[in-house]
């Protein structure tokens, strides 16, 4: 026995130390892997209820959720245990509250009620901030501070971060993990909420016949999350977050594990985080197409409200300063480019993709933030307030500048379907349906016939649909002295790289010509006729939609 022992204790050492350093390597490279999971089911779960879900923008979100699914019911709260940087600092403090304090043992009754916070909290998480976006505003989540000062080597944020609601709390969980084994998974983590539900059907278990136990309970005393092992032969909970420290105080060789459960754990949390990190790379070119068609938009033929020019501001972000470039065209803001910034990419793409489009549609900076990326919404929104908030015209400039005279209205007119060539000979293989474009109209060679309206339109708001090439397309316009002055687009089916490619142009151009009879854009022919056809039919006009021959 005194030679077996020795041995032992080396085995398990090595597993533990196999487990230190994955935790340290988590911690150095992916310190925000948990808030980036937490954030991919937060903005599911938003997109649903919102009714703005569509499967393309949600897909990688999709995947991570699904990834962490699977390897939770496999191998239970192992991404606890081994690579939430989060848990790694709870286990980084009780080491050395160890050697400052006495550890302080919460009775096993009240551990048990007091669990059950962690569901409170998700709850609350779910039900507030991600379904009525109370504390949107706010930096409220102590693991988005964490997160930030984790990982100092890409530029330490502003220390008004630390000061915030988050902050507070962070601090508050600090103090508690050095007197308590994971205080923060244990009572608080809504993310560990949902572990701990999934876990419950793991298959990877840890056994432990309590027919060859003691009366030590060495194992239930060396447990983080305090899980009364001495009772059960087997362990179900789904609070065990696989860290194996039983295994190591059980001085019978009575818990017992699937054979290399280190090594298994590893693959499974590579798999993880491999994609996880597909996600968080985002395509430069997406950037690219997003600045394009948003530059090209401007959302009133009317004077606006902005001087002409182009001004630069700049907030503070997520990490640091983030600047803008905001050129106003006509006195509305036709483009916003984020110049520089210090923010991680995949939380300021995520916030460029819904806050610049959301400023530059609705004119103004009174818009949300985009959830899962709040301080990086809130720094771009902020910069470009700095940039133009000084440059609204006053009264006497609005009433100086000159306005649109019906007298250079187009007339409306209408596209007949004429096909430049048969769909069947030009079939391009691999390509989206939408993007085969074989029946471009050339404006030269269409037959122009008079619209129902000569340049002036009843006043009001109107809707109206066209067929597009997934679905429906629903717009609103609206009619001021005459004129369009405004057209939004309720809803539509089209995949979004062709739609958003259509929006912008087609609508800037029936702005500016005051009729339908405007070009397609090449590759978003279908999605530019739905447009078309949902604005004429808004306003009465006649418009036969191409897009019904071009199905067949």
């Amino acid at each position: 026995m005194n030679h077996a022992k020795p041995k032992k204790n080396k085995n398990i050492s090595a597993v533990q130390i196999i487990r230190t350093v994955i935790q340290l390597a988590a911690f150095l490279h992916i310190p925000g892997l948990f808030i980036t999971l937490f954030s991919a089911i937060g903005a599911i779960w938003t997109a649903i209820i919102t009714g703005s879900f569509v499967l393309s923008e949600q897909l990688t979100n999709i995947l991570q959720v699904i990834a962490i699914t699977l390897v939770t019911v496999i191998w239970g709260r192992f991404f606890c245990g081994w690579l939430c940087s989060f848990g790694a600092m709870q286990d980084l403090l009780r080491f050395l509250g160890r050697r400052i304090t006495r550890k302080r043992i919460v009775p096993e009754k009240a551990d048990r009620v007091l669990k059950y916070l962690k569901y409170a909290v998700l709850l609350y998480v779910v039900a507030a901030a991600w379904s009525l976006s109370v504390g949107a505003n706010l930096v409220w989540s102590p693991w988005t501070v964490f997160g930030v000062y984790a990982s100092p080597w890409n530029g330490l944020p502003s220390q008004l971060i630390f000061l915030s609601l988050g902050g507070a709390m962070l601090l508050a969980i600090l103090i508690g993990s050095l007197f308590i084994d994971r205080f923060f998974c244990r009572y608080f983590c809504p993310l560990g909420a949902i572990f701990s539900l999934l876990s419950r059907f793991r298959i990877f278990r840890i056994r432990k016949p309590s027919a060859s136990c003691g009366s030590c309970k060495g194992c239930t005393k060396s447990c983080p999350m305090a899980i009364p092992l001495y009772r059960y032969d087997e362990v179900t909970s789904g609070e065990c977050i696989d860290c194996l420290r039983c295994t190591a105080a059980c001085h019978r060789d009575n818990v017992t594990i699937n054979p290399l459960p280190a090594v298994s754990g590893t693959v499974a949390a590579m798999a993880l985080a491999g994609v996880t990190f597909m996600g968080s790379l985002t395509p430069k070119d997406a950037g690219d197409t997003l600045q394009t068609t948003v530059s090209a938009y401007t959302s009133s033929l009317s004077t606006g409200k902005y001087k002409n020019g182009v001004y630069t501001g700049s907030a503070q972000g997520f990490r640091g300063e983030i600047a803008v470039s905001v050129t106003v065209e006509s006195g509305s803001i036709a483009d916003i480019t984020v110049t520089s910034a210090r923010d991680d990419s995949r939380f300021l793409e995520k916030a460029k993709n819904g806050v610049i489009p959301a400023i530059i549609e609705q004119q103004d900076t009174d818009v949300a933030a985009v959830s899962g990326a709040t301080y990086s919404s809130r720094g771009i929104i902020e910069a470009v307030e700095d940039a133009i908030g000084s440059q609204r015209l006053t009264e006497e400039d609005s009433a100086a500048a000159p306005t649109p005279s019906p007298a250079t209205i187009a007339p409306v007119t209408e596209e007949p379907e004429t096909p430049s060539s048969d769909p069947e000979t030009e079939e391009q293989p691999n390509e989206d349906p939408e993007d085969e474009d074989p029946y471009d109209e050339d404006p030269d060679d269409e037959d122009e016939q008079p619209g129902a309206q000569q340049g002036m339109y009843a006043d009001g708001v109107y809707t109206g649909s066209g067929s597009g090439f997934r679905g429906t397309t629903s717009v609103s316009v609206t009619v001021e002295n005459g004129v369009i002055t405004d057209i939004t687009i309720l809803s539509y089916q089209d995949d979004d790289r062709f739609f958003n490619n259509a929006r912008y142009s087609v609508i800037d151009a029936i702005l500016s010509s005051q009729s339908v009879d405007v070009s397609t854009v090449s590759g978003a022919t279908y999605s530019s006729n739905s447009i078309k056809e949902a604005v004429a039919n808004a306003l009465g006009l006649s418009f036969s939609n191409p897009n019904s021959s071009r199905r067949h």
